[in-house]
């Protein structure tokens, strides 16, 4: 933005006092437009603001965490704006790709063992723990729902010495089934 001064003929550009309300009001105007960025981005969830999704929380009573994130608040305000019945295979597979991306779950539906097992691409806890929340919701009862993380985490693999975990690849490691 130019300045306000800019605008002005010049013999009242060279006034002192002039020059003093110009600074004033550049100041407000950059302080207006930053408002008015602030407000656009406020529209969507993806790109809004602290007070924007503090906005949006309080419409759908979460209470965030004194740790959270905004991206991950962002996250779980995302995860609960969209909940519409009735729900269906289809609804939950667009509300998987919508939080997590298309590649950023598996899902396997065994419908004669009335199981669903789902792994996302989540490294952060609460995030893994939303998308459960979510899919508990979304499936109906009679199925036993599995949500965890898609890759398996050093945790898992502390309990195994550097000899017995050697004989494996990285890949495996970290997706295979181990049997040691």
């Amino acid at each position: 933005m130019r300045d306000i001064k800019s605008y002005w003929i010049e013999a009242i550009q060279e006034i002192k006092e002039f020059q003093f309300i110009a600074q004033i009001e550049d100041e407000e105007l950059s302080t207006i437009n930053k408002h008015i960025k602030d407000l656009i981005s406020d529209q969507f969830i993806e790109t809004a603001t602290e007070d924007g999704i503090a906005r949006r929380e309080k419409m759908l009573k979460l209470v965030p965490f004194a740790d959270d994130t905004l991206e991950s608040r962002r996250f779980k305000v995302l995860s609960r704006w969209n909940d519409n019945l009735p729900y269906t295979y289809r609804v939950l597979v667009q509300r998987l790709d919508q939080l997590c991306g298309k590649d950023g779950y598996t899902m396997e539906l065994n419908q004669g063992e009335y199981t669903l097992k789902i792994k996302v691409e989540l490294t952060v806890k609460r995030m893994e723990q939303e998308v459960n929340q979510m899919v508990h919701k979304m499936v109906p009862a009679n199925l036993i729902v599995t949500v965890e993380l898609r890759y398996r985490q050093h945790k898992e693999l502390k309990r195994y010495t550097h000899a017995q975990l050697r004989a494996f690849r990285h890949r495996e490691l970290r997706e295979g089934d181990l049997k040691l």
